[in-house]
């Protein structure tokens, strides 16, 4: 009896649904973007039609649920006709990908290492340039004396030739005003701007071939279902933001403003969590 209902639950019941809303399967399919071949294979029982278990469910359940039906019973009955094993909404701690909650790979160190480096004997060198340049001293009391004393020629009057020079002899003592010491420029160094960190998460994702992704805001599900390629989207967390991808080689990141490139590689299953860094 319990196999009778089970298959009751099937693409029988999603057929009569759909028809009674007088749907056809491009329509669903433009609305759900599902494929019309995976939706007919849906209606047939024929799962061997449709792609890896964890894509296909994720294709029954929005299905079921854009009909208005519990998906439930139907990826039940899926998994029994493929025997294949439950997966935990919450995977252990030791199957998560732990990433850096700053978002730089480790292999940046080095390159950050060697910038800071240069920008430190780039700024030695200006001291040193910096002094040399400056080598000559600055005018004794007596010969700013000497030029105090001086009369500046009148705009009118010809300029004083070298023969009519007046000498201050120098046996009679000069009062000799007290120079006011000139404090020279100090050099800055040259600060290498830094992005502002942004408050709480922000992913960007770009989608380079069809994927099925689901996203976790805060412990909350904002999305779930199939992107195909050349899709972008934005998502947003207070706290932490997670996405379990299952081809991961299809989806490229952006952590608050930071490209970390794909996810994973070609065909991998992955779930990634961030934590906001400010």
């Amino acid at each position: 009896m319990e196999d009778n209902g089970v298959n009751q639950a099937r693409g029988v019941l999603l057929r009569q649904e759909r028809l009674r809303r007088q749907l056809t399967l491009a329509q669903v399919e433009q609305q759900t973007r599902i494929r019309e071949r995976y939706l007919a294979a849906i209606e047939d029982d024929d799962y061997h039609v449709l792609p890896a278990p964890v894509f296909a469910i994720g294709l029954i359940t929005k299905y079921a649920k854009f009909l208005g039906l519990d998906p439930e019973p139907f990826v039940t009955a899926f998994k029994k006709q493929l025997a294949v094993p439950l997966v935990p909404k919450v995977q252990p701690e030791t199957a998560r990908i732990v990433r850096s909650s700053t978002g730089v790979p480790g292999y940046l160190w080095p390159a950050f290492g060697v910038v800071f480096l240069l920008a430190l004997v780039g700024y030695l060198y200006q001291q040193v340039s910096t002094y040399v340049s400056g080598a000559s001293l600055p005018p004794t009391p007596r010969s700013i004396a000497l030029l105090a004393l001086t009369p500046l020629p009148s705009p009118t009057a010809p300029p004083p030739t070298a023969t009519s020079a007046t000498l201050v002899p120098t046996s009679q003592p000069l009062a000799q005003p007290s120079p006011t010491p000139t404090t020279p420029p100090v050099p800055t160094a040259t600060l290498i701007p830094t992005a502002t960190p942004q408050k709480g998460v922000r992913i960007d994702a770009a989608i380079s071939g069809r994927v099925w992704m689901q996203v976790e805001a805060d412990g909350k599900v904002v999305f779930s279902g199939i992107l195909q390629n050349g899709d972008k989207h934005t998502w947003r967390a207070n706290r932490t933001l997670m996405i379990w991808s299952g081809d991961a080689g299809n989806v490229s990141v952006t952590y608050n403003g930071k490209p970390l490139g794909p996810l994973g590689r070609p065909g991998e299953v992955v779930r990634v969590t961030w934590t906001a860094t400010a």
